[in-house]
């Protein structure tokens, strides 16, 4: 069976963490703030935020003077209906 998006991008609970601190964030954030936040390690966020960003789901924001920070692609469908679930379930 061929891996579906939505598993390709949640297939982490890294994944999950930083997803979750990404909606509840009203700014983009750092690699370093989403590795204080989620208590991952540098390259596991490197490696998540990547995965997030293939998908779709997560937005690169450069900086010419700051270091790259993300945020979530709220236009995005999935985006929009992970959202609504986590808040149903009081996650974020």
């Amino acid at each position: 069976m061929e891996e579906h998006p939505v598993e390709a991008a949640l297939g982490s609970v890294g994944r999950v963490r930083i997803l979750r601190c990404l909606l509840s964030s009203p700014r983009p954030l750092s690699k370093y703030a989403l590795q204080k936040a989620t208590g991952l390690k540098s390259v596991d966020v490197k490696r998540d935020l990547d995965k997030l960003v293939s998908a779709g789901w997560v937005k690169v924001v450069k900086s010419p003077r700051a270091p790259d920070k993300y945020s979530v692609d709220r236009e995005s469908h999935a985006v929009k209906a992970l959202e609504e679930f986590f808040r149903a379930l009081g996650y974020i």
